[in-house]
């Protein structure tokens, strides 16, 4: 197979959890239209650019080999979990604001927002891994799509509720990053079966998707 189709076939398969998303949000009508679908994926891309910054900022811990239990701590849920999460809320902030100028959206828009950019983040790192595995890729768009997913809608949510409900804001951004890290620590850990990778993705997507469903509106 050239090198071409195996592009191809990289990108298709790590977008198709955007293909389904965007397939249900037509089906059920979403008020998050095709415009900012589009929007909502390029801002998913854009936190992956950020976190990618972030975190050449931060030194990795142990790069001399060892494997102490507070290095492995410090670089899956910080410097890892933590900057990916932190760079979901550096974007979604300039975006609502815009989007709340534009429009009256409820929770469940901005929730839904966050669900694509979650989507788009995962769809670009998914394929970067599959450049060097594309077994690989396949298997994270089962794993890593639904938890950036998961929690980039809490971090959506978390900035929804930022100027009105901070102690909300902080314990849904920790409690998104502890998902994530805890989902990063099953798959670098030997001797994990892999399908504790997917219950947790899994789990983490099915208890965010409640958000979807909210009615509050931004002023209330």
């Amino acid at each position: 197979m050239s090198e071409i189709w195996i592009l191809l076939l990289l990108l298709l398969t790590a977008a198709l959890p955007v293909i389904f998303v965007f397939c249900w949000f037509s089906f059920k009508k979403s008020p998050v239209t095709l415009p900012y679908f589009l929007v909502s994926l390029a801002a998913g891309v854009l936190s992956l650019l950020v976190a990618a910054i972030l975190q050449n900022l931060i030194p990795v811990l142990g790069w001399n080999g060892q494997s102490r239990p507070f290095l492995i701590f410090f670089n899956v849920f910080f410097r890892i979990a933590f900057t990916e999460e932190l760079s979901r809320i550096i974007i979604f902030i300039p975006l609502f604001w815009v989007i709340k100028s534009r429009i009256d959206a409820d929770l469940s828009f901005f929730a839904a927002v966050g669900l694509v950019a979650g989507l788009g983040f995962a769809m670009l790192e998914n394929a970067f891994y599959g450049l060097a595995d594309i077994n690989l890729s396949l298997l994270r768009a089962f794993t890593a799509a639904p938890l950036h997913a998961a929690c980039a809608i809490r971090v959506a949510v978390a900035v929804f509720f930022l100027t009105r409900y901070p102690v909300k804001t902080i314990f849904l951004f920790v409690f998104a990053v502890l998902i994530h890290g805890a989902y990063n620590m099953t798959i670098i850990t030997p001797g994990l079966p892999s399908v504790l990778s997917i219950l947790i993705g899994f789990t983490a997507l099915f208890s965010s998707l409640p958000f979807l469903k909210a009615v509050e509106k931004v002023g209330a």
